[in-house]
């Protein structure tokens, strides 16, 4: 089983580092956690062990660098952890080493999942980070996110970072972090910067667009999600393909390829929405109607506020996306990613 040594920076200075000096973009953040050292992880940084059920985390930071008072961070971390837990119906990863070293300013500045050989989160969190703002900041879940699906070539890199950024609306408001007006508010405001330009033609595979790599990715994640629900008379979704892979085996510790990760979600949902979806999206410049998709789903923009229109035709598809899951059971114990390919 190979360890995958990459995952993922969602955060804006590295791209604007990359613009700076000229790196391209595709593959960057891969490249960044590839190079990132021990010393986040070092015993010469203080670190302290809490816990979401049998999920240990352990803390390397330091309260001194950081105005926020360390219980807001540590609430922060279970917080996430227990919205990642309810999209993937338990924690996907255990003994997570999790470095928060100090930045400037009052935001997160870069955030990255590597397993090397064990899982890693690094964050870079400003210095003057509030507990209200660190409340609201869905970094930490990306991240998390992450853990849960497996690694594969940089040239698909939108399919981990689309599904991250996804997960990190829908399960925070799974989790009842945010309301789900709020989740689709957000939504709609990113998903347009994921739209190809008017004369791009090229697909995700080898967009430059980092935009692209994350919104038009969850884009993507999203458009099957809805088909996923069509087909499937709103039983099963994006969320339901996703924990089939994951029971699979299928976390950021296996390297796999994306036509076998589809073909696992799909046999988890029964329908083979992915395996359409990816070849296209992969390839070409897709550009969806957003606006007519708001609409069919009942999202109304208004002001700063969003509406949900429970009279809407897809309404139910939106409500049963934003739903509290139940946990699953699995019936036979999970096949390693490897062996499925080998069938």
């Amino acid at each position: 089983m190979a360890q995958a040594k990459h995952m993922v920076s969602t955060r804006t200075l590295v791209v604007v580092f990359a613009l700076l000096v000229g790196v391209p973009l595709v593959g960057l953040a891969a490249r960044a956690a590839t190079r990132t050292s021990d010393a986040p992880f070092s015993a010469s940084v203080p670190s302290r062990q809490i816990a979401l059920g049998a999920n240990r985390f352990t803390l390397f930071y330091d309260p001194a660098n950081f105005k926020i008072p360390e219980q807001d961070i540590e609430e922060w971390v279970l917080r996430s952890a227990r919205a990642a837990a309810a999209f993937y119906g338990r924690f996907p990863a255990q003994d997570v080493a999790i470095a928060i070293q100090p930045g400037k300013g009052r935001d997160i500045m870069e955030g990255e999942a590597t397993y090397d050989p064990k899982p890693r989160i690094r964050i870079v969190l400003g210095h003057e980070m509030t507990a209200e703002r660190l409340k609201r900041d869905s970094t930490m879940v990306h991240e998390m996110a992450h853990l849960g699906f497996p690694d594969m070539d940089d040239a698909h890199l939108w399919l981990h970072e689309g599904l991250a950024t996804y997960v990190e609306y829908v399960a925070r408001a799974q989790a009842r972090e945010i309301k789900p007006a709020e989740m689709w508010g957000r939504l709609t405001r990113i998903m347009q910067q994921g739209l190809p330009a008017e004369n791009e033609s090229r697909g995700l595979d080898r967009t430059r667009d980092e935009d692209r790599r994350y919104y038009g990715g969850a884009l993507f994640w999203l458009t099957a999600d809805i088909e996923i629900r069509k087909r499937t008379n709103n039983a099963r979704g994006v969320q339901d393909a996703i924990r089939g892979i994951f029971d699979a085996g299928g976390s950021l510790a296996v390297e796999s390829t994306p036509e076998d990760i589809m073909r696992l979600g799909d046999e988890a949902v029964g329908v083979t929405v992915l395996s359409e979806l990816f070849p296209t999206w992969r390839k070409t410049a897709v550009s969806p109607d957003l606006d007519s998709l708001w609409q069919a789903l009942g999202i109304a923009p208004d002001g700063l506020r969003t509406k949900l229109a429970d009279d809407a035709p897809l309404s139910g598809i939106r409500k049963a996306i934003t739903a509290q899951p139940e946990r699953p059971i699995l019936l036979k114990p999970p096949a390693l990613l490897y062996e499925a390919k080998s069938r």
